[in-house]
């Protein structure tokens, strides 16, 4: 795979390789708000089986992250809560790496996240 350029690039790679891990679990991209390319914010949300995914792209903190929430019809019914943090349990610190290896390990955070909602 090859990986982004800069930290712009960092939110379509992400973008793409989570299409087909969502997708492979129910989930459809729903709604999408690139970011600027003055640096601004960006997030795609996936929607289906009772829950929302939102891929983020906080411009301030260079970062990238995905968050879930319980949905109701088309409405979100609980807080939006880090998926990496819920696997591990535990706050984890916000990772700043922006490679590929970031958007692998971004990758399977869905695929397990998914995974065990359907446990």
């Amino acid at each position: 795979m090859i990986g982004p350029q800069d930290a712009g690039d960092a939110f379509e790679f992400a973008l793409e390789r989570l299409r087909p891990v969502a997708g492979a679990r129910g989930l459809r991209l729903t709604l999408l708000e690139r970011p600027a390319r003055a640096g601004g914010n960006g997030f795609a949300e996936y929607t289906g089986r009772r829950l929302r995914l939102r891929l983020v792209w906080e411009a301030s903190a260079r970062a990238l992250w995905v968050e879930s929430a319980r949905t109701q019809g088309a409405e979100v019914v609980s807080r939006w809560t880090d998926i990496e943090w819920a696997l591990a349990g535990e706050r984890l610190p916000l990772d700043l790496d922006l490679g590929p290896g970031r958007i692998e390990r971004l990758a399977r955070s869905v695929d397990a996240f998914l995974a065990a909602a359907d446990g």
